[in-house]
């Protein structure tokens, strides 16, 4: 029997976050391996609730459950653990340089990418950054010329429910040394692609997450992106293979 261990977002804390629910506390989301499960409050599934069936399951939520206690605890620890810890973790790191990817430096970005992520990128991805427009695809640098984090990403085209085209963000890859990570480079590298996209009047940025990854889906539903489309078996070679498509729009525009 699978232990439901759950996770406590502040989901329903705020407006239109977790598929796009209204500002109230109705439920938490339970990370099981690779299931998606919700737990209620209460045992009324709200409508905007309902069209989810074929991806999420409901439980009763009444009552604080022993695994909740759990998990306050477990999570108690982890901050103790984390004030222990180096403090760069903790702090901005402000001596470091951002640069363009190109022909020069896009073997150091093949080696951190190997790092950094479980899948493997192609050559036709090393191509396509070289060349990627401008401000896209970038590579963090400390001041002794280490690399240690980077964004890639696309400019799409795509066609919406109302027949026309409108430009988006695809956020490739996003990623920072483990050492280096809560010191803001995610954020400062976020927010660099951002900016970039609305000075060109992107319409929304978006990106896939493996459903298993809750720190990177806490990172960017924080920054204000909205998870839309659960994908199934999306993934070849890591586990769990699901992945979670989130979206943060940039310009106003009619369900685009």
């Amino acid at each position: 029997m699978l232990r439901s261990v759950v996770v406590a977002w502040k989901v329903m804390t705020r407006p239109c976050h977790l598929l796009n629910w209204r500002p109230r506390r109705i439920a938490v989301l339970d990370s099981i391996h690779d299931l998606i499960k919700l737990r209620l409050f209460n045992a009324f599934v709200p409508p905007e609730l309902a069209s989810y069936g074929a991806i999420v399951s409901f439980a009763s939520h009444s009552k604080r459950t022993k695994a909740q206690v759990e998990w306050k605890v477990e999570r108690n620890n982890r901050k103790e653990e984390t004030r222990t810890q180096d403090p760069r973790k903790s702090r901005t790191i402000k001596d470091v340089t951002f640069c363009f990817v190109d022909a020069t430096n896009v073997e150091q970005l093949h080696e951190l990418n190997q790092e950094l992520f479980p899948v493997t990128y192609g050559k036709g991805f090393y191509d396509y950054v070289i060349d990627a427009p401008e401000g896209y695809c970038k590579l963090v640098y400390t001041n002794n010329g280490h690399a240690i984090g980077t964004t890639c990403c696309d400019v799409e085209t795509i066609k919406t429910s109302g027949k026309k085209h409108v430009d988006c963000l695809c956020i490739l890859t996003l990623g920072v040394l483990e050492t280096y990570r809560r010191s803001k480079i995610g954020t400062m590298l976020l927010d660099s692609v951002i900016t970039q996209a609305r000075k060109d009047n992107l319409a929304f940025v978006y990106l896939h997450v493996q459903s298993g990854n809750l720190s990177a889906l806490r990172f960017y539903i924080a920054h204000g992106f909205q998870v839309t489309k659960l994908k199934r078996n999306y993934y070849s070679h890591i586990k769990p293979p699901h992945c979670l498509v989130l979206r943060k729009q940039l310009v106003k525009s009619s369900r685009s």
